[in-house]
């Protein structure tokens, strides 16, 4: 089954490598993107603050998990 598989997979990458590109798109009169301005940019600031935020509250959640697991592990067991 594996083999039948892999074998369709090889013939359909092989059948599709032959499909011409599509044609590229009608020029309408100017080479300007629509709707982009020079003024518009990404928020890289905000996401990077939001992405810091969140690894450094799994690393603390981690860590106390860890602290709060060898903490248990340390108490006496009363037998």
């Amino acid at each position: 089954m594996k083999l039948r598989l892999l074998f369709v997979a090889i013939l359909f990458i092989h059948f599709n490598s032959y499909c011409p590109p599509p044609t590229p798109p009608i020029s309408h009169g100017s080479n300007n993107t629509v709707g982009a301005s020079d003024t518009q940019t990404a928020p890289i600031g905000t996401s990077t603050i939001l992405l810091i935020g969140l690894s450094a509250g799994y690393t603390a959640i981690k860590l106390y998990q860890k602290k709060k697991s060898t903490l248990e592990d340390d108490t006496p067991s009363e037998e």
